[in-house]
Formats: structure tokens, sequence, C-alpha cells
């Protein structure tokens, strides 16, 4: 025994990793676990499909401006005289204003996924949520990572990028690969750059968005005393809070934002000004007047049923969700 007390230290002189790459060993982890069930793979799929509908769309909108269109040639001929006309006419105008249609259609088709994204958030988030802090702090596995050469914080980044990874391909991948897509299959080089300021809108919304549900998911994740109820904890989160934000919005609009998803929405319609973008379009483009009466049921602008939105509010309330998020988090990984 005493052999063992008089034992010299030994330096380690193997390789040695950085803290990055040890905040990466849990995200990974976390990463296979997450995505071990067929459930949430497909519901993956699902949301990068979206992907494929907005590709389909930009080209199908590039064609109309393709010098020599096989779908417009087969429109001319299957619908007459008349819609060849009108064929014509949509092609010279968007010929002549490149920089209002293009970043049109993109900025409109981005907008839409504010819709569908929510949705498949809450479905994906709920599907893993119980494997993030939950299962930890259940198993007491907690312990084990504190004992380790990591901080509260390195735990905490390997969990969000969990989290923030798996809701980038709900958000964030759909517009990038589209607008990759889209504009190479686009007739001229000019897309890239008229279509620009669209992308920004999107990554914009859609990194507001990834990093506010992260920070909730990982709040849900902590409350839990059972990896089971964190499921119901982000479930019953959402209703609550939006039921509540339902009812105090009618004596302030900026208690609606108590909500984060009407917070997210708020946001994106102050990003994308969808309302300015149809009064613009009415200004520069000719017809535009007429060709909006004849394609909705809205006489004007202001009777879309889409708002200009608003962007401080919403994301100081995003941005308290987040810090009280972290603050709690914190507190509860630490206790254990």
């Amino acid at each position: 025994m005493s052999d063992v007390w008089n034992a010299e230290y030994r330096r380690w002189h193997g390789e040695s990793t950085g803290v990055w790459s040890r905040r990466l060993a849990i995200a990974r982890y976390g990463l296979r676990l997450a995505l071990a069930g067929r459930v949430i793979r497909f519901f993956l799929v699902l949301a990068f499909s979206q992907t494929l509908l907005l590709a389909g769309v930009f080209f199908v909108f590039s064609q109309f401006v393709a010098p020599e269109s096989a779908l417009l040639d087969w429109l001319e001929e299957t619908g007459g005289e008349g819609v060849a006309t009108l064929l014509k006419a949509l092609t010279s105008w968007f010929l002549l204003y490149p920089e209002i249609c293009v970043d049109g259609v993109y900025r409109t088709m981005f907008f839409l996924l504010s819709f569908s994204c929510p949705f498949l958030s809450v479905v994906i988030v709920a599907l893993f949520v119980h494997r993030l802090i939950a299962n930890d702090l259940a198993s007491q596995a907690i312990v084990i990572y504190n004992s380790k050469a990591l901080t509260g914080w390195d735990y905490l980044l390997g969990k969000f990028a969990i989290v923030a990874t798996i809701l980038s391909v709900v958000w964030l991948l759909p517009v990038i690969a589209s607008w990759i897509l889209g504009n190479l299959l686009s007739p001229d080089w000019s897309f890239f750059w008229h279509s620009f300021p669209s992308l920004l809108r999107g990554l914009t919304v859609g990194l507001v968005a990834v990093v506010s549900l992260s920070c909730l998911a990982l709040l849900a994740s902590s409350l839990a005393r059972k990896s089971g109820a964190a499921v119901g904890f982000w479930a019953l989160g959402w209703l609550v809070l939006g039921a509540i934000s339902s009812a105090v919005a009618r004596a302030n609009q900026a208690f609606a934002y108590i909500s984060p998803f009407e917070a997210i929405s708020t946001f994106g319609e102050g990003v994308f000004r969808m309302r300015d973008f149809v009064m613009e379009a009415r200004g520069v483009l000719p017809f535009f007047d007429g060709f909006f009466a004849k394609t909705t049921e809205f006489s004007d602008a202001s009777q879309l049923p889409v708002s200009n939105g608003e962007i401080l509010a919403p994301l100081l309330s995003l941005a308290a969700c987040c810090a009280l998020s972290i603050l709690i988090v914190s507190r509860r990984v630490s206790e254990k």
C-alpha cells in the first residue's frame, strides 16, 4: 500500500482534446440519441421536403422568363390565344422588372414557411425533448458530466447544439437549399442577386426562431423530474402560453408576445413586410392593380390578411424568454 501512496505522479503525454471537442462530443452523442427513432426522422424528411416544393415553384417561375421554354409553349398550345397573350404579358412584365418580380416570388415563398415550420418544430422537439437534460437529471448522469473536465456552460452548449442542429433542418436548410437550387435552375445568373434580399430575410427569421425555440426546449427538458414529463411540459407550455397571450392581448397587443410563436410570427411579418411589398409593386409595375383585383378577392392591399408586423417588441420578448430559460436551466444543472 505504501508503494501506491509513494508512486510518482505522471503527467499525461498523449494528445489532449480542446474544449470545443468535448462540447461537440456531447452534441454528437445527443444527435445520435435524438435521431434514433423513425418517427422523428420521418418528420425531418417532411420538413426538408419543403425544399423541393419551393425549388419547384422557383423553377416554374424561371420558365416564364426563359428564352425558349417548353412549359410556355405547352401552356400556349393548351390554353389557346387568350392564355398565350396573358403569358406573353407576364413574361414581359417579369423581364422589365426583375428586381420586383424575382424578389417578390422568393420573398412570398419564404414567408409561407412561417406557417408550416412552427407546427413541425413543436412535433419534432416533442419527439426528443425528453432525451436532452431531463434524461440526464432523471438518471443522475448529470453527476458524471459534472465530474469530467466540463463546465456547466460546456454541457449547455453541447445540448443547445443538439436542438439547434435539428431545428435548422426545419427553418434554415429549406431556405438555403431551395434558394441555391432555384437559382441554379434559373435562366440568368442575375436571379442570385435579385433574390438575395429574400434569402437574408428568410435566414434572419430562421435564426431567431432556431435560437429561441432551442432555449425553450432546454427549459422544458430541465424542468421535468422524470424524462417522460418533459414532453408534457413542452406541449402544455405552448397551449397555455397561447391561451394566455390570446386573452391578455385584448388589453394590449404587446402582451400577445407572451407566446413565443406569436412573437416569432409577428417578427417574421416585420422582416418580410408583405403588405409594403404589394404597395411597392402597385406603384412600380404597370397594370398591377388590374391583375391584383382579378387574381385575388381583395381590392386593396390594406385588406390583405397579413400585416407588416413589428420587429423590436417581439424580438425583445424572445430575448427575455431566452435569457430566462438559460438562467433557469443553468441553475437546474448546477443543483445536481
